[in-house]
Protein backbone atom coordinates (compact mmCIF):
# COMPACT_ATOMS: atom_id res chain seq x y z
CA UNK A 1 0.00 0.00 0.00
CA UNK A 2 1.36 3.11 -1.08
CA UNK A 3 -0.14 6.50 0.00
CA UNK A 4 1.64 9.22 -2.40
CA UNK A 5 -2.02 9.70 -4.64
CA UNK A 6 -3.78 9.66 -1.10
CA UNK A 7 -1.40 12.18 0.26
CA UNK A 8 -1.62 14.82 -2.88
CA UNK A 9 -6.14 14.54 -2.32
CA UNK A 10 -6.35 14.61 1.28
CA UNK A 11 -7.75 17.96 3.47
CA UNK A 12 -7.39 18.66 7.09
CA UNK A 13 -9.97 19.59 9.66
CA UNK A 14 -8.04 19.35 13.17
CA UNK A 15 -5.92 17.18 15.40
CA UNK A 16 -8.12 15.31 17.88
CA UNK A 17 -8.45 11.50 18.22
CA UNK A 18 -10.83 9.43 16.07
CA UNK A 19 -14.80 9.45 16.19
CA UNK A 20 -14.76 13.31 17.18
CA UNK A 21 -17.13 15.60 15.08
CA UNK A 22 -16.56 19.23 14.12
CA UNK A 23 -18.32 21.45 11.33
CA UNK A 24 -16.81 21.39 8.27
CA UNK A 25 -17.13 23.98 5.16
CA UNK A 26 -17.04 22.96 1.92
CA UNK A 27 -15.98 24.91 -0.82
CA UNK A 28 -16.70 23.15 -4.62
CA UNK A 29 -14.90 25.41 -7.41
CA UNK A 30 -13.23 25.23 -10.35
CA UNK A 31 -9.53 26.04 -10.90
CA UNK A 32 -10.15 29.96 -11.79
CA UNK A 33 -12.40 30.24 -8.28
CA UNK A 34 -15.74 29.94 -10.09
CA UNK A 35 -18.62 27.65 -8.06
CA UNK A 36 -17.76 23.88 -10.14
CA UNK A 37 -21.82 24.16 -10.06
CA UNK A 38 -21.85 26.67 -12.83
CA UNK A 39 -21.13 23.26 -15.05
CA UNK A 40 -24.22 21.50 -16.11
CA UNK A 41 -22.00 17.84 -15.72
CA UNK A 42 -21.27 18.59 -12.15
CA UNK A 43 -24.42 19.14 -10.52
CA UNK A 44 -25.07 20.48 -6.73
CA UNK A 45 -25.06 17.29 -4.87
CA UNK A 46 -21.64 15.46 -3.45
CA UNK A 47 -21.98 12.22 -2.03
CA UNK A 48 -20.14 11.37 1.13
CA UNK A 49 -18.26 8.03 1.29
CA UNK A 50 -16.79 7.22 4.57
CA UNK A 51 -13.61 4.48 4.49
CA UNK A 52 -14.53 1.20 6.10
CA UNK A 53 -10.66 0.86 7.07
CA UNK A 54 -7.49 1.95 6.18
CA UNK A 55 -6.85 -1.82 4.80
CA UNK A 56 -8.88 -1.93 1.63
CA UNK A 57 -9.76 1.53 1.33
CA UNK A 58 -13.87 0.51 0.74
CA UNK A 59 -15.76 3.19 0.95
CA UNK A 60 -19.78 2.97 1.88
CA UNK A 61 -21.99 6.14 1.03
CA UNK A 62 -22.90 7.75 4.31
CA UNK A 63 -24.37 11.03 3.34
CA UNK A 64 -25.18 13.45 0.98
CA UNK A 65 -24.08 17.47 0.49
CA UNK A 66 -26.06 19.85 -1.20
CA UNK A 67 -24.20 23.28 -2.53
CA UNK A 68 -25.14 26.65 -2.90
CA UNK A 69 -25.47 28.68 -6.52
CA UNK A 70 -21.85 29.58 -4.78
CA UNK A 71 -20.48 26.38 -4.55
CA UNK A 72 -20.67 26.14 -0.83
CA UNK A 73 -22.27 24.06 2.08
CA UNK A 74 -21.84 22.71 5.29
CA UNK A 75 -21.54 19.46 6.87
CA UNK A 76 -22.47 19.68 10.30
CA UNK A 77 -21.09 17.02 12.95
CA UNK A 78 -18.36 15.33 10.73
CA UNK A 79 -16.74 12.58 12.41
CA UNK A 80 -13.47 11.61 12.35
CA UNK A 81 -11.92 9.44 10.02
CA UNK A 82 -11.24 9.37 6.09
CA UNK A 83 -14.01 10.07 3.53
CA UNK A 84 -14.10 10.12 -0.21
CA UNK A 85 -16.41 12.86 -1.71
CA UNK A 86 -18.01 12.24 -5.03
CA UNK A 87 -19.90 14.24 -8.28
CA UNK A 88 -19.09 11.68 -10.70
CA UNK A 89 -16.32 11.07 -12.34
CA UNK A 90 -14.56 13.18 -10.46
CA UNK A 91 -13.41 12.24 -6.11
CA UNK A 92 -11.80 13.96 -3.66
CA UNK A 93 -10.11 12.27 -0.52
CA UNK A 94 -10.23 14.25 2.90
CA UNK A 95 -9.20 13.42 6.71
CA UNK A 96 -11.09 14.80 9.51
CA UNK A 97 -9.53 15.11 12.64
CA UNK A 98 -11.66 17.49 14.68
CA UNK A 99 -10.89 20.61 16.32
CA UNK A 100 -12.54 23.17 18.24
CA UNK A 101 -13.76 25.67 15.34
CA UNK A 102 -15.31 25.14 12.31
CA UNK A 103 -12.74 24.32 9.31
CA UNK A 104 -12.73 25.03 5.49
CA UNK A 105 -11.37 23.06 2.57
CA UNK A 106 -12.01 23.45 -1.01
CA UNK A 107 -12.45 20.83 -3.78
CA UNK A 108 -10.97 21.76 -7.12
CA UNK A 109 -13.14 20.69 -10.82
CA UNK A 110 -10.50 20.33 -13.46
CA UNK A 111 -10.29 21.03 -16.75
CA UNK A 112 -8.41 17.91 -17.73
CA UNK A 113 -10.43 15.01 -19.47
CA UNK A 114 -11.39 12.03 -17.00
CA UNK A 115 -10.12 8.50 -17.85
CA UNK A 116 -12.62 6.61 -16.10
CA UNK A 117 -16.39 6.33 -15.65
CA UNK A 118 -15.57 7.14 -11.83
CA UNK A 119 -13.03 7.69 -9.02
CA UNK A 120 -10.40 9.90 -11.17
CA UNK A 121 -8.56 11.84 -8.44
CA UNK A 122 -8.98 15.41 -7.48
CA UNK A 123 -7.35 17.96 -5.68
CA UNK A 124 -8.45 18.98 -2.48
CA UNK A 125 -7.02 22.85 -1.38
CA UNK A 126 -6.56 24.25 2.26
CA UNK A 127 -5.15 26.79 3.85
CA UNK A 128 -1.10 27.75 4.76
CA UNK A 129 -0.86 26.35 8.50
CA UNK A 130 -3.05 23.67 7.91
CA UNK A 131 -1.58 19.85 8.61
CA UNK A 132 -2.10 18.74 4.74
CA UNK A 133 0.10 22.14 3.79
CA UNK A 134 2.78 20.27 6.32
CA UNK A 135 1.93 16.96 5.08
CA UNK A 136 2.11 18.61 1.11
CA UNK A 137 5.38 19.86 1.85
CA UNK A 138 7.15 17.37 3.16
CA UNK A 139 6.26 15.03 0.26
CA UNK A 140 7.29 17.67 -2.09
CA UNK A 141 10.69 18.07 -0.31
CA UNK A 142 11.07 13.79 -0.30
CA UNK A 143 10.44 13.57 -3.61
CA UNK A 144 12.19 16.07 -5.08
CA UNK A 145 15.39 14.31 -3.23
CA UNK A 146 14.47 11.02 -4.96
CA UNK A 147 14.49 12.89 -8.05
CA UNK A 148 18.03 14.08 -7.50
CA UNK A 149 19.09 10.69 -6.52
CA UNK A 150 18.13 8.58 -9.41
CA UNK A 151 20.66 7.66 -10.95
CA UNK A 152 22.28 6.22 -7.43
CA UNK A 153 19.31 4.42 -6.77
CA UNK A 154 19.52 2.76 -10.46
CA UNK A 155 23.20 1.75 -9.87
CA UNK A 156 23.15 0.78 -6.24
CA UNK A 157 20.10 -1.82 -6.82
CA UNK A 158 21.77 -2.88 -10.11
CA UNK A 159 19.34 -2.17 -11.97
CA UNK A 160 21.23 -0.44 -14.18
CA UNK A 161 25.25 -1.31 -15.51
CA UNK A 162 27.70 0.05 -13.12
CA UNK A 163 30.71 -1.58 -12.01
CA UNK A 164 32.08 -2.18 -8.19
CA UNK A 165 33.41 0.74 -7.55
CA UNK A 166 30.74 2.67 -9.30
CA UNK A 167 27.80 0.46 -7.14
CA UNK A 168 30.11 1.98 -3.67
CA UNK A 169 29.62 5.33 -4.83
CA UNK A 170 26.07 5.28 -5.27
CA UNK A 171 25.28 3.76 -2.00
CA UNK A 172 27.51 6.40 -0.77
CA UNK A 173 25.46 8.48 -1.96
CA UNK A 174 22.08 7.38 -0.43
CA UNK A 175 23.96 6.90 2.56
CA UNK A 176 24.77 10.52 2.60
CA UNK A 177 21.15 11.57 1.76
CA UNK A 178 19.87 9.86 4.61
CA UNK A 179 22.37 11.18 6.81
CA UNK A 180 21.50 14.63 5.39
CA UNK A 181 17.56 14.13 4.98
CA UNK A 182 17.52 13.07 8.96
CA UNK A 183 17.99 17.12 9.95
CA UNK A 184 15.82 18.58 7.62
CA UNK A 185 12.73 15.41 8.53
CA UNK A 186 13.44 16.37 11.91
CA UNK A 187 12.45 19.89 11.27
CA UNK A 188 9.32 18.92 9.28
CA UNK A 189 7.93 16.53 11.32
CA UNK A 190 5.38 18.93 12.78
CA UNK A 191 2.37 17.27 13.16
CA UNK A 192 1.31 14.92 16.39
CA UNK A 193 2.13 11.07 15.97
CA UNK A 194 -0.52 8.50 16.13
CA UNK A 195 -3.09 10.67 14.89
CA UNK A 196 -4.38 10.25 10.92
CA UNK A 197 -2.06 13.07 9.48
CA UNK A 198 0.52 12.16 11.69
CA UNK A 199 0.48 8.60 10.48
CA UNK A 200 0.69 9.92 6.88
CA UNK A 201 3.85 11.64 7.34
CA UNK A 202 5.62 8.23 9.43
CA UNK A 203 4.70 6.38 5.79
CA UNK A 204 5.85 8.70 3.53
CA UNK A 205 8.93 9.29 5.46
CA UNK A 206 9.74 5.41 5.69
CA UNK A 207 8.90 4.81 2.56
CA UNK A 208 11.61 7.75 1.51
CA UNK A 209 14.05 5.75 3.82
CA UNK A 210 13.14 2.34 2.52
CA UNK A 211 13.82 3.99 -1.40
CA UNK A 212 17.39 5.04 -0.34
CA UNK A 213 18.15 1.58 0.77
CA UNK A 214 17.55 2.08 4.57
CA UNK A 215 16.90 -0.95 6.99
CA UNK A 216 15.73 0.67 9.69
CA UNK A 217 13.88 4.25 10.51
CA UNK A 218 15.93 7.13 10.50
CA UNK A 219 16.99 8.82 14.34
CA UNK A 220 14.34 11.30 14.08
CA UNK A 221 11.23 9.47 12.98
CA UNK A 222 12.14 7.12 15.90
CA UNK A 223 12.54 10.57 18.25
CA UNK A 224 9.31 11.97 17.15
CA UNK A 225 7.45 8.72 17.42
CA UNK A 226 8.69 8.33 20.93
CA UNK A 227 5.57 7.50 22.76
CA UNK A 228 4.62 4.07 23.19
CA UNK A 229 1.18 3.36 20.62
CA UNK A 230 -1.54 3.75 23.00
CA UNK A 231 -4.81 3.84 19.61
CA UNK A 232 -7.13 0.85 19.86
CA UNK A 233 -7.04 -1.77 17.06
CA UNK A 234 -10.37 -0.03 15.64
CA UNK A 235 -8.57 3.43 15.45
CA UNK A 236 -5.32 1.98 14.19
CA UNK A 237 -6.48 -0.01 11.57
CA UNK A 238 -9.03 3.18 10.37
CA UNK A 239 -5.99 4.99 9.53
CA UNK A 240 -4.33 4.16 5.93
CA UNK A 241 -1.47 6.11 6.96
CA UNK A 242 -0.58 3.48 10.11
CA UNK A 243 -1.64 0.71 7.45
CA UNK A 244 1.00 1.94 4.82
CA UNK A 245 3.88 1.92 7.72
CA UNK A 246 3.13 -1.28 9.23
CA UNK A 247 3.40 -2.52 5.65
CA UNK A 248 6.45 -0.69 5.00
CA UNK A 249 8.27 -1.81 8.85
CA UNK A 250 7.44 -5.56 7.84
CA UNK A 251 8.23 -6.21 4.30
CA UNK A 252 8.61 -8.97 3.20
CA UNK A 253 8.48 -10.58 6.95
CA UNK A 254 8.37 -13.71 5.94
CA UNK A 255 11.66 -13.93 3.90
CA UNK A 256 13.29 -15.02 7.54
CA UNK A 257 11.00 -17.86 7.87
CA UNK A 258 11.89 -18.86 4.23
CA UNK A 259 15.70 -18.54 4.90
CA UNK A 260 15.22 -20.86 7.91
CA UNK A 261 13.30 -23.35 6.08
CA UNK A 262 10.36 -22.83 7.98
CA UNK A 263 7.01 -23.96 6.14
CA UNK A 264 5.09 -20.32 6.87
CA UNK A 265 2.90 -21.29 3.57
CA UNK A 266 1.45 -24.29 5.19
CA UNK A 267 0.74 -22.67 8.70
CA UNK A 268 -1.05 -19.80 6.63
CA UNK A 269 -2.96 -22.57 4.77
CA UNK A 270 -3.65 -24.25 7.98
CA UNK A 271 -4.30 -21.45 10.12
CA UNK A 272 -1.68 -23.13 12.43
CA UNK A 273 -2.08 -19.93 15.03
CA UNK A 274 0.80 -21.44 17.57
CA UNK A 275 3.48 -21.92 14.92
CA UNK A 276 3.00 -18.84 13.58
CA UNK A 277 3.17 -17.01 16.95
CA UNK A 278 6.21 -18.47 17.85
CA UNK A 279 7.92 -17.88 14.80
CA UNK A 280 7.16 -14.15 14.29
CA UNK A 281 6.79 -13.41 18.15
CA UNK A 282 3.78 -11.95 17.17
CA UNK A 283 0.08 -11.82 19.20
CA UNK A 284 -3.13 -13.19 17.54
CA UNK A 285 -4.33 -9.10 16.92
CA UNK A 286 -0.74 -8.94 15.17
CA UNK A 287 -1.05 -11.81 12.72
CA UNK A 288 -4.65 -11.35 11.89
CA UNK A 289 -3.27 -7.82 10.27
CA UNK A 290 0.05 -9.37 8.41
CA UNK A 291 -2.75 -11.63 6.99
CA UNK A 292 -5.21 -8.96 5.98
CA UNK A 293 -2.50 -7.26 4.46
CA UNK A 294 -1.58 -10.73 2.68
CA UNK A 295 -3.96 -10.29 0.44
CA UNK A 296 -2.48 -8.04 -1.67
CA UNK A 297 0.86 -10.27 -1.98
CA UNK A 298 1.52 -13.19 -3.86
CA UNK A 299 0.80 -15.12 -1.60
CA UNK A 300 -2.86 -14.16 -1.44
CA UNK A 301 -4.46 -17.66 -1.45
CA UNK A 302 -3.48 -18.24 1.17
CA UNK A 303 -3.65 -15.69 2.68
CA UNK A 304 -7.68 -16.54 1.64
CA UNK A 305 -7.03 -20.06 3.16
CA UNK A 306 -6.57 -17.92 6.45
CA UNK A 307 -9.46 -16.35 6.50
CA UNK A 308 -11.63 -18.82 5.51
CA UNK A 309 -10.54 -20.78 8.78
CA UNK A 310 -10.19 -17.91 11.33
CA UNK A 311 -12.59 -15.89 10.45
CA UNK A 312 -14.35 -16.76 13.98
CA UNK A 313 -11.46 -15.64 16.05
CA UNK A 314 -12.00 -13.79 18.86
CA UNK A 315 -9.60 -11.14 18.84
CA UNK A 316 -10.01 -7.24 18.17
CA UNK A 317 -8.36 -7.29 14.55
CA UNK A 318 -10.54 -10.30 13.25
CA UNK A 319 -13.88 -8.62 14.56
CA UNK A 320 -13.00 -5.77 12.37
CA UNK A 321 -12.30 -7.45 9.26
CA UNK A 322 -15.50 -8.98 9.83
CA UNK A 323 -17.01 -5.99 10.18
CA UNK A 324 -15.91 -4.47 7.05
CA UNK A 325 -16.26 -8.02 4.89
CA UNK A 326 -19.84 -7.86 5.70
CA UNK A 327 -20.41 -4.01 5.11
CA UNK A 328 -18.47 -4.55 1.51
CA UNK A 329 -20.08 -7.60 0.78
CA UNK A 330 -23.77 -6.11 1.84
CA UNK A 331 -24.00 -3.33 -0.53
CA UNK A 332 -23.40 -5.76 -3.64
CA UNK A 333 -26.64 -7.52 -2.65
CA UNK A 334 -30.03 -7.50 -4.41
CA UNK A 335 -31.29 -6.75 -0.55
CA UNK A 336 -29.14 -3.11 -0.68
CA UNK A 337 -31.41 -2.38 -3.32
CA UNK A 338 -34.53 -1.33 -0.99
CA UNK A 339 -31.70 1.29 0.54
CA UNK A 340 -32.11 3.56 -1.93
CA UNK A 341 -34.52 5.48 -4.39
CA UNK A 342 -34.97 4.91 -8.20
CA UNK A 343 -37.14 7.83 -10.50
CA UNK A 344 -40.14 5.84 -12.11
CA UNK A 345 -41.57 7.18 -15.74
CA UNK A 346 -43.79 9.25 -14.58
CA UNK A 347 -41.42 10.82 -12.65
CA UNK A 348 -42.07 9.35 -8.92
CA UNK A 349 -39.28 8.35 -6.85
CA UNK A 350 -39.98 5.06 -5.42
CA UNK A 351 -37.98 2.46 -3.41
CA UNK A 352 -35.92 0.38 -5.65
CA UNK A 353 -36.33 -3.37 -6.11
CA UNK A 354 -33.69 -5.54 -7.36
CA UNK A 355 -36.78 -8.14 -8.47
CA UNK A 356 -38.20 -11.72 -7.13
CA UNK A 357 -39.92 -14.84 -8.41
CA UNK A 358 -38.30 -15.08 -12.08
CA UNK A 359 -34.71 -14.15 -13.58
CA UNK A 360 -34.37 -10.59 -14.08
CA UNK A 361 -31.75 -8.98 -16.75
CA UNK A 362 -31.57 -5.18 -16.16
CA UNK A 363 -29.51 -3.54 -18.76
CA UNK A 364 -27.00 -0.35 -17.83
CA UNK A 365 -27.44 2.34 -20.00
CA UNK A 366 -27.82 6.20 -20.22
CA UNK A 367 -28.18 8.54 -23.59
CA UNK A 368 -25.69 8.64 -25.85
CA UNK A 369 -24.37 5.22 -25.93
CA UNK A 370 -24.74 3.82 -29.22
CA UNK A 371 -23.86 0.27 -27.95
CA UNK A 372 -26.27 0.48 -25.40
CA UNK A 373 -28.89 1.71 -27.64
CA UNK A 374 -27.69 -1.69 -29.67
CA UNK A 375 -27.77 -3.80 -27.05
CA UNK A 376 -31.60 -3.04 -26.02
CA UNK A 377 -32.44 -3.71 -29.76
CA UNK A 378 -31.10 -7.25 -28.94
CA UNK A 379 -32.40 -7.93 -25.69
CA UNK A 380 -36.04 -6.07 -26.46
CA UNK A 381 -35.98 -8.45 -29.26
CA UNK A 382 -34.66 -11.77 -27.86
CA UNK A 383 -37.09 -11.12 -24.90
CA UNK A 384 -40.36 -11.01 -27.42
CA UNK A 385 -39.74 -13.46 -29.45
CA UNK A 386 -37.29 -16.66 -27.48
CA UNK A 387 -37.42 -15.83 -23.94
CA UNK A 388 -38.36 -18.32 -22.03
CA UNK A 389 -41.47 -17.31 -19.36
CA UNK A 390 -39.37 -16.94 -16.17
CA UNK A 391 -36.92 -14.48 -17.64
CA UNK A 392 -37.85 -10.59 -17.53
CA UNK A 393 -36.05 -7.67 -18.66
CA UNK A 394 -35.44 -3.54 -17.25
CA UNK A 395 -33.07 -0.92 -18.32
CA UNK A 396 -31.36 1.33 -16.03
CA UNK A 397 -30.54 4.52 -17.10
CA UNK A 398 -27.25 5.86 -15.37
CA UNK A 399 -27.75 9.11 -17.41
CA UNK A 400 -26.22 12.58 -15.16
CA UNK A 401 -29.64 14.68 -15.66
CA UNK A 402 -33.51 15.04 -16.63
CA UNK A 403 -32.15 15.89 -20.42
CA UNK A 404 -30.53 12.81 -20.78
CA UNK A 405 -33.07 10.99 -19.37
CA UNK A 406 -35.93 11.91 -21.16
CA UNK A 407 -33.84 10.76 -24.03
CA UNK A 408 -33.44 7.42 -23.24
CA UNK A 409 -36.95 7.47 -21.69
CA UNK A 410 -37.93 7.92 -25.36
CA UNK A 411 -36.04 4.81 -26.81
CA UNK A 412 -38.70 3.04 -25.21
CA UNK A 413 -41.08 1.28 -28.08
CA UNK A 414 -43.84 0.42 -25.60
CA UNK A 415 -44.88 2.35 -22.38
CA UNK A 416 -44.65 -1.21 -20.73
CA UNK A 417 -41.06 -1.70 -20.97
CA UNK A 418 -39.44 -1.61 -17.40
CA UNK A 419 -37.36 1.52 -17.06
CA UNK A 420 -35.69 3.13 -14.21
CA UNK A 421 -33.63 6.34 -13.38
CA UNK A 422 -30.51 5.82 -11.10
CA UNK A 423 -28.61 8.82 -12.52
CA UNK A 424 -24.96 8.97 -11.03
CA UNK A 425 -25.75 8.28 -7.27
CA UNK A 426 -22.14 6.67 -6.22
CA UNK A 427 -24.36 4.53 -3.89
CA UNK A 428 -26.00 3.41 -6.74
CA UNK A 429 -23.08 2.53 -9.01
CA UNK A 430 -21.65 0.83 -5.84
CA UNK A 431 -25.13 -1.66 -5.69
CA UNK A 432 -24.34 -2.00 -9.14
CA UNK A 433 -20.50 -2.20 -9.55
CA UNK A 434 -20.60 -0.30 -12.49
CA UNK A 435 -17.23 -0.49 -14.60
CA UNK A 436 -18.31 0.22 -17.93
CA UNK A 437 -21.62 1.16 -19.82
CA UNK A 438 -23.51 -0.42 -21.40
CA UNK A 439 -23.45 -3.48 -18.66
CA UNK A 440 -25.59 -6.37 -17.62
CA UNK A 441 -26.83 -7.34 -14.04
CA UNK A 442 -28.73 -10.65 -13.73
CA UNK A 443 -30.84 -10.91 -10.18
CA UNK A 444 -32.06 -14.77 -9.39
CA UNK A 445 -35.72 -15.48 -8.69
CA UNK A 446 -34.80 -15.54 -4.96
CA UNK A 447 -34.06 -11.91 -5.43
CA UNK A 448 -30.47 -12.12 -4.84
CA UNK A 449 -27.58 -10.92 -7.31
CA UNK A 450 -26.20 -13.55 -9.51
CA UNK A 451 -23.74 -11.49 -11.56
CA UNK A 452 -22.90 -7.86 -11.86
CA UNK A 453 -21.23 -8.24 -14.72
CA UNK A 454 -23.12 -10.65 -17.14
CA UNK A 455 -22.40 -10.90 -20.70
CA UNK A 456 -23.59 -8.53 -23.33
CA UNK A 457 -26.92 -9.47 -25.20
CA UNK A 458 -24.62 -9.40 -28.19
CA UNK A 459 -22.07 -11.69 -26.67
CA UNK A 460 -23.47 -14.82 -24.78
CA UNK A 461 -25.58 -13.90 -22.59
CA UNK A 462 -28.96 -15.71 -23.41
CA UNK A 463 -26.28 -18.58 -23.43
CA UNK A 464 -25.35 -17.78 -20.26
CA UNK A 465 -29.05 -17.35 -18.74
CA UNK A 466 -29.84 -20.73 -20.21
CA UNK A 467 -27.27 -22.26 -18.40
CA UNK A 468 -27.89 -20.75 -15.06
CA UNK A 469 -31.57 -21.44 -15.41
CA UNK A 470 -30.28 -25.42 -15.42
CA UNK A 471 -27.62 -25.15 -12.79
CA UNK A 472 -28.86 -22.54 -9.88
CA UNK A 473 -31.26 -24.11 -7.57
Amino acid sequence: MRLTTLCCALAWTGTQGLWAQTDVVVQWMDEEGSPACQFPDAGHTLHVSAWIDGVTQTAIQAEDLVVDSTGTCLWPDAASGVYTLEALPWSWTMVIEPQAEVDTVTLIWPSRPFQRLRKNPSKVRYAEGHPGAAVDSLQLWLSQQLDSLDLDQLMASGAVGANSAQSAAAREALARALERGNQEIAARLTLAPHTLWGDLMASLVREWQMSLGATEDLAALRAWEGSVEARSWKDRLASPGWCSSWELQHDQWWDVLEEARRPWRSWVAMGDVDSLCQATGWTLDELHVAMWMGQGQAWSRWADSWWDLRWKDQCDVAGIRRESDQARRYVLTGQAWGDVMWMMPNGDLEPAWAGEGDWRVWLITRSGSASGTREWSILRSWMANQAPKDVSWGVLSVDANEEGWSSTLAQREQIRERIRWVGRDPGWWDRLDVSRVPQVVVVRPDGEVHTHHASLPSEGLFAELKRWRLTVR
